[in-house]
């Protein structure tokens, strides 16, 4: 019997994280160059970009975040000598961080190796089965995959048997993510809306309105007041004792995104028969715990 959608991503992300020990590559890199989390992040996704973006274009690839964060953080990386601009709004990464981050990402990859304990052809009978479900999800059409068109457009160039695989799990972890943003979108939501209304929906019992606001820190203040403005609109949030909480129909409704993201998610694993699929997850689940 196949698990459900979460129990795949589960075993997915429990093999990234065992294949993804840098030892410490990207965190000296952090450190070196003085960023917080959100400059990394922008750093990293500059790789999608050949040329300059504006902070309206990382919206593709973090939707939850308001563009005057970008903005912020973009500034934040001039004066930190990491990104320049480009023209009116534009910004690009100056060469030599953009070298530097090259060079971070040859050196993780040289670490992706064949993990102890398994033998060559388990990866190559892992490779096969990843392979196909990561293609399935690039062919599929009915979730628009700009992250992971993106992503995949960065791929090493490399015969190295578990740096493909890794490749192509952290592609289906895109692509799970890209199911959820397909289906808050299919259900009207923007990314602020659905930012608030995943915190209430992960509190068992609802939030103050400044424990709210402080979990929501990716928002700016605009961004904030209007999505708990829509979500009151849509009848989706109460306040009660001087905390919020998702009303019946905005659980409801929440519990519908989750519905559709997984039906979303499950759908390239289908590219395997029953008898693959289980074999796969009994490969990922060895992987993790080696």
């Amino acid at each position: 019997m196949r698990i459900s959608p979460p129990e795949i991503h589960d075993r997915v992300s429990n093999a990234i994280a065992r294949l993804q020990d840098d030892e410490g590559a990207f965190r000296r890199f952090i450190d070196k160059h003085r960023l917080d989390r959100l400059e990394f992040w922008l750093v990293t996704r500059f790789r999608y970009f050949p040329g300059s973006a504006t902070p309206q274009d990382f919206l593709t690839f973090g939707p939850y975040t308001s563009v005057s964060k970008y903005q912020s953080a973009l500034d934040a990386l001039v004066e930190k000598k990491m990104a320049e601009r480009a023209g009116e709004g534009r910004y690009r990464l100056v060469e030599s961080a953009r070298k530097a981050l090259t060079d971070g990402y040859n050196d993780f990859f040289s670490r992706v190796g064949r993990p102890t304990g398994l033998p060559d052809d388990a990866g190559e009978a892992l490779l096969d089965w990843v392979d196909r479900v990561y293609t399935a999800a690039q062919r599929q059409s009915e979730v628009p995959t700009p992250i992971l068109k993106a992503a995949h457009s960065v791929l090493p160039e490399t015969d190295a048997v578990w740096v493909q695989i890794e490749r192509r799990l952290v592609g289906l972890s895109i692509y799970r993510e890209e199911s959820h943003i397909a289906a808050w979108r299919e259900a009207g939501y923007t990314g602020p809306r659905i930012e608030l209304s995943t915190q209430l929906f992960q509190s068992k019992n609802g939030l103050t309105y400044d424990a709210l606001r402080a979990k929501a820190d990716r928002l700016d203040d605009k961004d904030f007041v209007s999505a708990l403005s829509a979500l009151h609109a849509a009848g989706e949030v109460v306040q009660r004792e001087e905390r919020y909480r998702l009303s019946l129909s905005g659980r409801a409704a929440r519990e519908d995104i989750e519905a559709v993201t997984d039906r979303h998610y499950a759908r390239p694993f289908a590219a395997l028969q029953d008898d693959e699929f289980e074999r796969m997850i009994q490969a990922l689940e060895k992987l993790a715990h080696k």
